[in-house]
């Protein structure tokens, strides 16, 4: 699966990154460790989670390839993403959207986890 990630919205990550840090594409869901939310039954919910690198990675088994690096995902979110998508700003309302085929969530969250260790 690859992930690209449009200039605007690496704008928004780039001072959050580097060797010390992972990302996750999170289905946010209530399962794993840094997604706390679960109670979106109908509405597919993405977030960025970026971690430390010696943070735990329970759940988050499979990965992406995208221009800023490798990300991880749960592997059962992978049947809720497309084979080539992209995360685009709208800048009409500030948000990152995460799309393939069509729209899979209009509003994806930024959550620095990294300093929870």
């Amino acid at each position: 699966m690859e992930l690209e990630i449009d200039a605007a919205v690496q704008a928004k990550l780039l001072s959050k990154l580097g060797p010390d840090k992972r990302v996750l594409l999170s289905y946010n869901d209530g399962v794993g460790p840094y997604s706390h939310h679960g109670l979106i039954a109908l509405q597919v919910d993405f977030q960025i989670v970026i971690i430390a690198a010696d943070m735990p990675m329970t759940d988050y088994e499979a990965s992406l390839t995208t221009n800023l690096g490798t990300w991880y995902v749960k592997g059962y979110s992978t049947s809720l993403l497309d084979e080539r998508m992209r995360l685009t700003l709208n800048t009409t309302y500030g948000t990152i959207q995460l799309s393939g085929n069509e729209m899979i969530d209009d509003n994806v969250e930024i959550v620095d986890a990294s300093h929870n260790v």
